[in-house]
């Protein structure tokens, strides 16, 4: 969580007490009083609270409630920013599909909360996978994408293998049978939107998800 709105909040009360100090104590020469501090830590108090509930509220907003990741919008804010920094400096910006697979089975055998339980656990996994400047968005049920920056030419192979092998690694009985299908896209190689590389990524998924074993 970023702390953009109280660093905001606290700027500007600061600045605040700076205009009433000099107003007061220097343009009027107001005697200066022990309650000018006390009040400027309530402002400062309140500023800070303010801004927190603002900070909150701007991080809640971009992610998926039940899994942490971001969600759609940001993810598509995100992508925009990132492709255009992207452009000038001849980078590729990989994109990543995923949907598991058997998760209708965890349902119909353990229950919804199992459900919940598993996304919680593939989205930590994938969360942990990923490098610090990678995005994992919730696309939507059990499917969710990732925005791998500067990749390499063995993004399509050793990153996508080594990402599925995490995802089957360490868990739990009830969850063995948990594997992936991924499909993936290159920008701006593939596409110059994230629609079209959705869909190129989202086509490369279901194809292999016809010929995984179950």
């Amino acid at each position: 969580m970023q702390y953009h709105g109280r660093i905001f909040s606290i700027a500007v009360v600061i600045l605040f007490n700076i205009i009433r100090y000099y107003y007061y104590h220097q343009y009027l020469e107001l005697p200066f009083r022990w309650n000018f501090f006390l009040l400027t830590f309530i402002f400062l108090t309140i500023a800070w609270w303010c801004g927190k509930q603002f900070d909150y509220a701007k991080y809640y907003s971009e992610r998926d409630p039940l899994t942490n990741t971001y969600n759609r919008r940001t993810l598509e804010r995100n992508f925009n920013k990132i492709s255009k920094k992207f452009v000038g400096e001849g980078y590729s910006l990989g994109v990543i599909m995923l949907d598991l697979n058997n998760f209708k089975e965890v349902n119909d055998q353990y229950g919804h909360q199992k459900g919940d339980e598993l996304l919680i656990l593939i989205a930590s996994k994938l969360t942990n996978f990923v490098k610090k400047n990678d995005l994992v968005a919730r696309w939507g049920g059990d499917e969710f994408v990732i925005l791998v920056s500067n990749i390499t030419e063995e993004f399509g192979t050793d990153y996508t293998q080594n990402l599925l092998k995490n995802i089957k690694e360490h868990n739990p009985s009830e969850f063995t049978s948990i594997g992936a299908s991924i499909g993936y896209a290159v920008y701006p190689r593939d596409g110059d939107n994230l629609q079209k590389l959705i869909q190129i990524a989202d086509s490369g998924m279901y194809k292999e998800k016809r010929y995984s074993v179950k």
